[in-house]
């Protein structure tokens, strides 16, 4: 079996500075389209890729771009096999070849160069080139939400969070940049921002690995500040004073948290079922966040953005399908049951969420 050829320390030092040095103009290259064969021959990359067989994959798109060297599809297949298959230096440099074409996947190229550097240990280059590139196209929620997701990683929460912000600003129907933007939050102690993100996140992306992940956010801060006390009938509660107030102030959420969770556990309500308890907490905290939305500050994003939706979901009667939905992943026994009983009500609530009109920046 022949070896695949070694990159040497100095053209991958070549790459990375070309990346960190580059202004990433508009490009000016015009892509060959492919014939019909080599169209059929790419599809069979993909379907090679989805399998796994990445070796597969790229013998198709070289054997393409042999052909057809500007073939911009295969380009931008090639470097998703490449970084697929964590050869993230042959990948940057056949996104970088990408990225002067004029075409629909030039996105695509930008976002895989700026994963590559990441991975290649070079976040700061990957944040100068997704900043470049949002100069040319500073509404694409990809780049934004790559953005942030780079700051994450390198632990800056604060420019996270901006990035995170103008993702959901330019698409408020991408789950992943809500659940990152609930993690942080919730990391950071902003415990109802956070519930709004992941709530939000689970309206989107009700049932998946990460839905669970998701809810047990809601769960933990749902019952994390109620517990049994030592004495019969006694309830303990406790008030997070470390949370922070500069995406609002949410005392009195954070304090009704504690209440609602502490009457769930009273004799009047055990007889309830877990979820019908989780929804009775939702009704309480949005009751309460739509008698006090007039006073909330408007500057601050969650005032702007996500109370107004969630006040509006109040007042149209949603609460009980969207407590129900949202609790897919959860173990509470009888939801699937009552989203099949309640199927009218959950599309309503559902067709009024997918036309809802989300604020701009």
């Amino acid at each position: 079996m022949a070896e695949r050829p070694v990159y040497s320390i100095l053209l991958i030092l070549f790459l990375l500075t070309t990346v960190a040095a580059q202004q990433i103009d508009s490009p000016k290259l015009v892509p060959v389209p492919g014939t019909e064969s080599q169209t059929q021959r790419i599809r069979e990359g993909v379907a090679l890729h989805d399998r796994g067989d990445y070796d597969g994959a790229i013998a198709k798109y070289e054997a393409v771009l042999k052909e057809n060297p500007d073939n911009v599809l295969a380009l931008y297949e090639l470097a998703f096999s490449q970084s697929a298959k964590k050869e993230y230096k042959k990948s940057l440099e056949t996104a970088l070849k990408g990225a002067q074409y004029q075409s629909e996947e030039v996105t695509g190229f930008y976002l895989l160069i700026g994963n590559n550097l990441d991975e290649l240990g070079e976040p700061k280059k990957a944040v100068e080139l997704y900043k470049k590139a949002l100069k040319l196209k500073p509404n694409d929620y990809l780049l934004h939400y790559n953005l942030g997701v780079t700051y994450n990683n390198m632990s800056n929460t604060e420019e996270a969070k901006k990035s995170l912000k103008k993702a959901v600003f330019s698409n408020p129907n991408h789950p992943s940049s809500h659940v990152l933007l609930a993690t942080i939050w919730y990391k950071t102690h902003y415990k109802t921002p956070a519930i709004f993100a992941a709530a939000r996140f689970l309206i989107l992306e009700p049932r998946t690995n990460r839905s669970v992940t998701a809810f047990n956010l809601l769960q933990e801060i749902f019952k994390g500040r109620v517990k049994e006390g030592k004495n019969p009938g006694q309830i303990d509660i406790f008030v997070d004073f470390q949370t922070n107030k500069d995406e609002g102030d949410f005392g009195s959420i954070d304090l009704i948290l504690g209440i609602s969770g502490a009457a769930a556990m009273t004799e009047k309500n055990k007889s309830k079922s877990e979820v019908q308890k989780f929804v009775d907490q939702l009704e309480v905290v949005l009751s309460l966040m739509a008698e006090n939305e007039g006073k909330g500050d408007k500057s601050k994003f969650t005032f702007r953005y996500y109370v107004p939706y969630f006040v509006e979901l109040k007042k149209r009667n949603y609460v009980e399908p969207f407590g129900y939905y949202i609790s897919q992943t959860s173990d509470y026994p009888g939801v699937s049951e009552w989203l099949d009983k309640n199927a009218n009500r959950v599309n309503e609530f559902l067709n009024w969420s997918k036309n809802y009109r989300w604020p701009p920046e």
